[in-house]
């Protein structure tokens, strides 16, 4: 028999609900029962860390040099830290801009990790992250999974495949609770890397980064920034697009790039026609001439970012489609939402009230939020968009209880 909730209420009726197999009953009584929350594209780890080392869009830094904790490590600027601040301080400081894609660090972060320059962009990014020990990322993944079944998210696709070894990897994530799709971050796959891990944790797809941000103007655009000099950055050779398409045909394994400029998504958008059924993370900025060549394409989407880029998007030119989310949605491409925590939060319902916002009604958010659910989230009134889970019953019969 199966895993029985009781008496609880779904689609406005009381029933009761099954799930998994196991002879066991839970009584749902007064409780309402929808689908846990699928964040489609983020990083588990990252967020994690960010909860445990400092917030800078929550704390003062000066207040942090002063604490003397060693390594400093925070995320969150939008304008640059002094570097002449930062120095004033013998123990190591690290700080991460908001989106990930710049970094700055003091002289003493820079001797210990060998580095060339006090400012990082990009890949170099994640050499910070040899300030941390295992024992940092295993906290750091037991911190993100309590604060994201404690906001209804019970399955993330994540990218954490930085500053690493592949073993330490598959220990960190393993053990983890929370469902995780692992996206790895590289360039030359092996067969070997992907498949099931545990129970709940599966290494499913390749993640490349074809561009930057539009923050760091590193975003690659037809024309150029404002602003800057140029158009951003490609990252990839056609090399390595090339290896890596035809690993995940071979393989079936997904390949999901990150793309964000129009110039970035012009190039890739041939191989997603060659190679149907990958993913494109962000596609911020679309050419509208490469729409048909991407109709066999999923898209990981964030509906905040175009107002939390307002401020930004005023050093773009471009004449492609801005945030062409909701149309994508209503033209029948494959979509489902993210948050790309910790760049921005981690709570569904800020996504939502962004994607509200933009023109999706309250039954595609749910519907675009919860794609691949496979477990229930009970709450003591109706609204997972208003209200947070007091209980997330899992498909292999945990009950997790969130007070």
């Amino acid at each position: 028999m199966d895993l029985i909730i009781k008496n609880v209420i779904s689609g406005g009726k009381k029933t009761d609900l099954k799930i998994g197999s196991e002879d066991k009953a839970i009584d749902g009584s007064g409780l309402y029962a929808h689908k846990c929350f699928v964040d489609s594209h983020m990083h588990i780890l990252s967020l994690g860390i960010k909860i445990l080392t400092h917030d800078l869009e929550k704390e003062d830094l000066v207040d942090l040099l002063r604490s003397g904790e060693s390594p400093l490590i925070a995320r969150g600027w939008s304008d640059m830290p002094p570097i002449d601040l930062i120095n004033s301080v013998d123990h190591p400081v690290a700080l991460i801009r908001r989106c990930g894609h710049k970094a700055v660090v003091n002289d003493s972060a820079k001797k210990i990790l060998d580095l060339e320059s006090n400012v990082l962009f990009e890949n170099e990014v994640d050499r910070i992250y040899d300030l941390l020990t295992k024992n940092d990322y295993k906290r750091a993944l037991k911190t993100a999974e309590r604060e994201l079944f404690r906001v209804g998210i019970s399955y993330v696709h994540s990218d954490d495949f930085h500053s690493m070894s592949f073993e330490d990897l598959v220990e960190i994530l393993k053990d983890s609770r929370i469902r995780i799709y692992e996206k790895l971050f590289t360039y030359k796959p092996k067969e070997e890397m992907f498949g099931k891990i545990s129970e709940r944790v599966h290494f499913g797809a390749v993640k490349l980064y074809s561009d930057g941000s539009i923050g760091v103007r590193t975003a690659f655009m037809k024309e150029p920034y404002i602003d800057a000099k140029d158009n951003g950055m490609f990252l990839l050779s056609d090399e390595i697009l090339d290896r890596v398409f035809e690993f995940g045909k071979k393989t079936g394994v997904e390949i999901t790039i990150h793309a964000i400029g129009d110039a970035a998504l012009e190039k890739l958008a041939p191989y997603f026609h060659r190679y149907p059924g990958n993913r494109i993370i962000h596609a911020q900025f679309v050419p509208e001439s490469a729409l048909p060549l991407l109709k066999n394409t999923h898209f990981s989407v964030q509906p905040h970012f175009y107002f939390e880029d307002q401020e930004i998007l005023k050093y773009v030119r471009t004449k492609s489609l801005r945030y062409p989310f909701l149309k994508l949605h209503r033209e029948g491409y494959d979509i489902s939402f993210s948050s790309d925590a910790p760049v921005s939060p981690h709570d569904p319902r800020y996504v939502a009230q962004a994607a509200l916002k933009m023109g999706f009604s309250k039954e595609d958010v749910m519907n675009l939020y919860t794609k691949g659910s496979r477990d229930i989230c009970l709450y003591e009134s109706e609204g997972p968009l208003e209200n947070y889970p007091v209980a997330i019953v899992m498909e292999d019969e945990e009950v997790i209880d969130l007070g």
